[in-house]
């Protein structure tokens, strides 16, 4: 019976401690997995908002804020530069105002597009106090920058700058915009606008350690990896709303140039004699002039056909051009993104087989300890039963002979 109950005990301890293996294998395996998949999550916030403090938002959604911010922003200097053109009959003014409205755009979709979207919204933000300064201490030189225009345009810009401010104090809190304010005006204040270029200086020129990235982990990795394919497609998003607009505004600031040409002065005071001949010829000869007049009138629209065509031409070959790029560019990141997700595969493979294999060696070596202790133990018995059954013998013997004299 005790070896008939010794090999059922063994067969249910090696049971349970298949199901025990089993149990502690697939556990161990779900824990490595969440702390892989936990380890290569893509960060919520840049290295910059890390250093920041800013924790409450993602980049995801400090990017959208600040690229809806640009495109109000673009949408107040149109509305202004086209009223300042409207209202003036001088074209010194329409045409300072047309290159202001071409200048702000590109200057605010260049700050709002920074890699980092702390960075876009703290340029986007200077680029407001640049242009208030600008404005407020207007140089000598184009007229749509002084009097009347200037306040004309002083008002929207300083409701744009509170704006974006009350967008920093949203998203970092109001005593780090209050520490960080001073700095920002004093950078303004050396780095102004240029009056003859209208170009600026950007906040990635004030403290390149800012752009140094932190840490080299698979998480930095697939972040930079993200938004390096999220920054062409935010870029030419932006440049598919205002591209038509800057094409045609650059346009008329060549016509306006070419207008102010001594060659075109020069050129214009020679057909004046011409045109007062022909215009004494038309007094004599009307048929003649009438037939004249229908025939320039049809080389004219002739050759603004023509240019309107190679217009046209040069457009779509432009943007052929860019949606070339923008594929190659996404093809390159695509690619980039897959090698990285390959090498992470591979290595938490590599990583789960290594785990699997000590898992296994860890289980044998318990059964085995098992094993040994119940037979260990089933010697301890076999003895101490020996030894008390030798004890009850001599025990009896000892006292029967006391038991016969009693008798």
């Amino acid at each position: 019976m005790s070896n008939v109950g010794g090999v059922g005990i063994s067969h249910g301890a090696g049971r349970t401690h298949d199901e025990a293996r089993w149990v502690v294998r697939h556990a161990a395996l779900a824990a490595l997995v969440a702390a892989t998949a936990a380890c290569v999550n893509v960060p919520r916030q840049t290295d910059t908002m890390k250093r920041a403090g800013i924790e409450q938002i993602t980049a995801s959604q400090l990017r959208e804020i600040v690229l809806a911010y640009t495109e109000e922003f673009i949408r107040t200097v149109e509305t202004t530069a086209d009223s300042i053109g409207a209202d003036s009959d001088d074209a010194l003014v329409r045409r300072s105002a047309l290159a202001w409205k071409a200048a702000s755009v590109h200057n605010i979709r260049e700050a709002a597009l920074v890699s980092d979207p702390l960075l876009g919204l703290i340029d986007a933000w200077l680029f407001t106090v640049q242009v208030r300064m600008f404005l407020e201490s207007p140089p000598p030189g184009p007229a749509v920058f002084s009097g009347e225009y200037a306040h004309a345009l002083l008002a929207p810009v300083r409701r744009e700058e509170a704006r974006v401010r009350q967008i920093a104090v949203d998203v970092a809190g109001a005593d780090r915009v209050d520490a960080f304010e001073p700095r920002l005006l004093e950078f303004a204040a050396e780095h102004p606008i240029d009056p003859l270029t209208l170009t600026r200086t950007s906040v990635l020129a004030a403290d390149s350690a800012l752009l140094r990235p932190m840490g080299g982990g698979i998480g930095s990795t697939l972040a930079a990896t993200t938004w390096s394919m999220r920054e062409p497609d935010d870029r030419l998003t932006a440049m598919d709303a205002t591209l038509g607009k800057e094409l045609r505004w650059n346009m008329q600031l060549l016509a306006y140039d070419l207008a102010d040409l001594p060659v075109v002065d020069s050129t214009l005071n020679g057909i004046l004699p011409s045109l007062e001949r022909i215009t004494a010829l038309t007094d004599t000869i009307p048929t003649l002039v009438s037939g004249e007049r229908a025939a320039v009138l049809e080389a004219l629209h002739l050759e603004l056909g023509t240019l309107t065509a190679e217009i046209d031409q040069m457009r779509r070959e432009t943007l052929d051009a860019l949606s070339g790029e923008r594929v190659a560019v996404l093809d390159a990141v695509t690619g980039e993104r897959v090698a990285v997700l390959a090498a992470v595969t591979r290595e938490r493979i590599a990583t789960l087989m290594s785990v699997d294999s000590m898992l296994t060696r860890a289980m044998d070596g318990s059964e085995r300890l098992i094993d040994h202790i119940f037979w260990r133990v089933l010697q301890v018995g076999a003895i101490a039963f020996v030894v008390l059954l030798v004890t009850a013998v001599l025990l009896l013997r000892w006292l029967r002979p006391g038991i016969g004299g009693a008798r």
